[in-house]
């Protein structure tokens, strides 16, 4: 599987993701959101961000993607228990991730699977 991290999610969830065996490619605030998300798209890659325009423009926009998981985990929770709950959510839920958004705190994942355009 291959993993977009955007840079507003810490390096050790990136790092942490890459000791799993996943593919990750970090990606810079150079790049504009929908960008990123395309090329993620083309790529069949899960994107993973903690930016909520990216829930605007795949469930608002009806942008089409790979998959999207907003991570809302708080920052009290320590990083590597932050970095834990991503892994773990992505081994469990791989499946369930792909073309859809989905919403990760320290105590919930919500799966939401975007409207289509019609």
């Amino acid at each position: 599987m291959i993993i977009y991290v955007d840079e507003n999610v810490p390096l050790k969830i990136t790092r942490r993701l890459r000791l799993e065996g996943y593919q990750v490619e970090y990606v810079t605030r150079t790049v504009k959101d929908r960008e990123i998300l395309e090329e993620a798209c083309l790529k069949n890659a899960l994107l993973i961000t903690s930016d909520k325009d990216f829930e605007r423009i795949v469930l608002g926009e009806l942008k089409p993607t790979a998959g999207v998981v907003l991570l809302r985990i708080s920052t009290r929770v320590p990083i590597e228990h932050r970095a834990e709950i991503v892994a773990n959510v992505i081994r469990k839920y791989e499946p369930q991730l792909r073309s859809n958004f989905t919403t990760v705190t320290e105590s919930a994942i919500e799966i939401r699977k975007p409207l289509s355009r019609g």
